[in-house]
C-alpha cells in the first residue's frame, strides 16, 4: 500500500488533541508502519484554549513557521513558562508526559510525530542506535537546528500535493534522514552503527532498479526496496546512492523524465496518455513536473524535437 497518506484517510492524535482533525497529514512505511508521521498545524483562530494532553508513547519535533510569543504550557501538572518559540526554531515535546498547552496566538507548525515503537524498528534495523529512550531536550525550550528545519521545510510541498501526487519514496527519505538526525543529535545513545562502505552488488542495483521501473506509478516503499536487497533502509539509500549518484526518489523522478523524452519525441502519443504511462496522477501533474525539471513544457518540448 502506498507510504502515505492524507486528512480524509488519516488522523493523527496531535491534530485531535490541538482541535485540528483535518490538519494534512503523512504516514511514512519507511519504520514498519508504527504510525511516524509527519503533519502542518496551522491554526489562524486567537484563543484557542487548553488543548488535550495526547498522552501517546511518541516524541513531537516541530518547527514553529510563526513566532508563537502568548502561550501557556503544562508539564505533569507544572506551569511551564514557555521561552524563545521564535520561527525558525525547533521544539521537541515528549508526548508520554501529560503536556497542555494553552494557546492564544494562532500558531503554524510543521512537525514529525515520532513514535517510539518507530525508533526501536530502525534500531533493529541498524539504521539508528538502538534501546533509545529519550530524547534530551528542555520542556519549553526550542534549539536553532538547521538540518531539522531544512527537512521539515523540504516536506511541505508533499503535505499539500493531492495524494495522487504524492511521491512516496521522498517522504519515506525525509522521514529517515530526520529521524537518523534527530536520534544521533538529542538520543541517548551516543554512537551509531559504522557507516557503510560501499555502493550496491550488481545484483542488488538491478533488483532495485527493475522494482522502480515495475512501480513508476507510486506504491513502493523504501522498506520494500531495501528488503528486496537484503539491507537496512540505510544502508540501502547509502549504497543506492553511491552506485547511481541519487537518492532512489530521485533515480525514479530521473527514469520518468527519460521515458517521457522518448515517447514525446518518437510517437504521436497524446500528453494525457504519455503522463499514465509514466507514473503521473494525470497531464496537469506531468505537464507541472516536466515544466519545473526541463524548463519548457511537454509539448513545447516535443514542438522542439520535430523541428
Amino acid at each position: 500500500m502506498p507510504s502515505s497518506a492524507k486528512p480524509a484517510s488519516t488522523q493523527n492524535p496531535v491534530a485531535m488533541a490541538v482541535g485540528l482533525p483535518d490538519a494534512p497529514v503523512l504516514t511514512t512505511r519507511a519504520a514498519r508502519g508504527t504510525g511516524l508521521a509527519f503533519l502542518e498545524l496551522n491554526c489562524e483562530r486567537r484563543n484557542v484554549g487548553i488543548t488535550h494532553p495526547v498522552r501517546e508513547d511518541a516524541f513531537l519535533v516541530a518547527l514553529q513557521m510563526n513566532t508563537c510569543p502568548d502561550f501557556d504550557l503544562y508539564a505533569d501538572g507544572k506551569s511551564i513558562a514557555p521561552k524563545d518559540f521564535d520561527a525558525g526554531t525547533v521544539a521537541i515535546f515528549d508526548l508520554r508526559m501529560n503536556l497542555a498547552t494553552d494557546l492564544r496566538d494562532p500558531f503554524h507548525a510543521v512537525n514529525l510525530y515520532l513514535p517510539h515503537k518507530a525508533l526501536v524498528a530502525m534500531g533493529d534495523d541498524g539504521d539508528i542506535p538502538r534501546h533509545i529512550q529519550e530524547l534530551h531536550h528542555k520542556v519549553g525550550e526550542t534549539v536553532r537546528d538547521p538540518v531539522a528545519r531544512d527537512l521539515l521545510l523540504a516536506i511541505r510541498p508533499a503535505l499539500a500535493a493531492r495524494p495522487e501526487e504524492t511521491p512516496e519514496l521522498f517522504v519515506d527519505h525525509v522521514a529517515l534522514a530526520l529521524s537518523v538526525h534527530v536520534a544521533r543529535r538529542y538520543g541517548d545513545v551516543a554512537a551509531l552503527p559504522r557507516q557503510w562502505g560501499g555502493g550496491l552488488a550488481p545484483w542488488q542495483e538491478r533488483q532495485a532498479k527493475e522494482l522502480l521501473d515495475a512501480h513508476m506509478g507510486g506504491g513502493l516503499t523504501l522498506n520494500a526496496l531495501a528488503r528486496s536487497c537484503d539491507l537496512s533502509i540505510r544502508h540501502f539509500t547509502r549504497a543506492f546512492r553511491q552506485s547511481t549518484g541519487m537518492a532512489p526518489y530521485q533515480w525514479l523522478q530521473h527514469r520518468r523524465m527519460e521515458k517521457a523524452k522518448q515517447l514525446l519525441e518518437t510517437s504521436s502519443t497524446s500528453l494525457s496518455a504519455i503522463a499514465l504511462d509514466c507514473g503521473f496522477a494525470d497531464q496537469s501533474h506531468f505537464t507541472r513536473t516536466f515544466s519545473r525539471v526541463v524548463g519548457v513544457t511537454p509539448r513545447t518540448w516535443r514542438h522542439t524535437k520535430r523541428e
